[in-house]
């Protein structure tokens, strides 16, 4: 059973896919950034305790800095996973309505 959208329902599916792409532009963003500082982290840290490679610079510096960039690259691997889903339900949400959204 096939049925027309009504021009309410149109206008509120127009205004969802069009927030959608939006977010999905913000929420990528975030991911990079996120990816990028935790690598700079890593780096930094590495350099670091190239130079002062003390047990005390290792425990109070080398281990929570480590544990920080990964967290912050596993949160961007969520996040660009998060990504790729938002943007395959926009993409089907807009084939189903007929609409072309760019995003």
């Amino acid at each position: 059973m096939l049925t027309d959208l009504s021009p309410d329902e149109q206008s509120y599916l127009q205004e969802l896919l069009s927030n959608n792409s939006r977010s999905i532009r913000s929420l990528a963003i975030t991911a990079n950034l996120l990816l990028i500082f935790g690598g700079l982290l890593l780096v930094g840290t590495v350099l670091y305790l190239s130079q002062h490679l003390t047990d005390s610079a290792v425990y109070s510096v080398g281990l929570p800095n480590f544990v920080g960039g990964i967290l912050t690259i596993a949160a961007y691997i969520f996040l660009s996973r998060r990504v790729v889903q938002l943007k395959r339900l926009t993409s089907l949400l807009s084939k189903l309505s007929g609409m072309k959204v760019a995003t």
